[in-house]
């Protein structure tokens, strides 16, 4: 370990703790947390997949491919007939996008295409979840979006499909037109999709009541976005550090394969108004929310608006986006 530094080695300690959590079947032995809610969610097993590539690409030590590949065969067994894993995920989408980005990972690297089948149909199950056949958003969290954005770009560069470049430049689409400019951030829910009618604003208030006071798990939330956040959701302003998800497409025009000027110009001003409003209790560090404007969450769900502790999804979503800035 001493020919790495810190950041492969926390890479490779990772990816040994994966391994030592592996069922004899190839899943990832958990208990669920407030996103992955279901012991040994298929969603978490994917992007360990990711970890224990890389820590096979640094070291070259099989172990860590071999075991990728038994969690993958695992995966590929289970996934159902709409290219996701509804019984076996409690995440967005049934898990489709994080469980792709481990095949996927795992093709890169290994150079086998033993899985392109089973990567394909999650990827196609991620894109028709977040847009429909005439690119209108299915799935107007904002907030989480950029990732499939990503991902839609991954699969047109391993596929070599167009569907794939067009459904990611669509997604793009929608992100781009919830920035507010004003403000210099994205609006993590879609303003358009907000229910406005007396029934959606007479059951709001207990709907918003009902998700701040419960304790809500991963499969419940996932529901929640999918399907009733246009009636939580009375309105929608740049708020939470976990927005800076939307510029991860950023990261595919890297290699020169891509452009994006627009998502580029509004990444350089949320970053901004991140590190400004977000900024944490130690250097470097952000939290999850601003305090909201008017004193009105836009999500009332009690973990997304944290205001003063240092949360490290929000600060991994920050470097995403400066290193699809390239700044070093």
């Amino acid at each position: 370990m001493a020919d790495f530094n810190p950041y492969q080695r926390a890479i490779i300690r990772n990816a040994d703790w994966f391994i030592a959590h592996q069922s004899g079947a190839g899943a990832i032995d958990l208990e669920g947390d407030e996103f992955y809610a279901v012991r040994g969610d298929a969603t978490l097993v994917g992007h360990s997949v990711t970890v224990r590539m890389y820590a096979h690409a640094l070291t070259g030590a099989a172990e860590y491919r071999d075991s990728a590949r038994a969690s993958l065969e695992w995966l590929a067994e289970r996934q159902d007939a709409q290219g996701g894993w509804k019984h076996h995920a409690a995440f967005t989408l049934d898990g489709a996008q994080c469980v792709f980005e481990g095949f996927d990972t795992y093709r890169r690297i290994s150079g086998e295409e033993r899985f392109a089948d089973t990567a394909l149909r999650a990827a196609r199950r991620m894109v028709s979840g977040t847009i429909d056949a005439e690119g209108r958003l299915l799935l107007p969290n904002i907030i989480e979006i950029g990732e499939y954005a990503h991902f839609a770009l991954l699969a047109w560069k391993s596929t070599g499909l167009a569907e794939f470049r067009t459904a990611a430049e669509t997604i793009l689409g929608h992100i781009q037109r919830n920035f507010d400019a004003q403000t210099g951030c994205w609006r993590p829910f879609d303003a358009a999709a907000i229910r406005r009618d007396l029934p959606a604003r007479l059951i709001r208030p207990l709907l918003r009541f009902s998700a701040g006071a419960l304790p809500l798990r991963g499969r419940l939330m996932a529901r929640m976005a999918d399907r009733m956040l246009p009636l939580i959701v009375g309105e929608s302003h740049a708020q939470y550090a976990m927005s800076m998800m939307d510029a991860e497409a950023l990261l595919d025009t890297l290699d020169g394969s891509c452009r994006f000027p627009e998502l580029r110009a509004q990444t350089a001003t949320a970053i901004g108004w991140v590190t400004t409003h977000c900024a944490g209790p130690f250097p470097g560090s952000v939290v999850e929310s601003c305090p909201p404007q008017g004193g009105r969450n836009t999500y009332p769900v009690r973990l997304l608006n944290d205001t003063k502790m240092a949360a490290l999804w929000p600060a991994a979503c920050l470097l995403l986006a400066c290193c699809g800035m390239n700044d070093a």
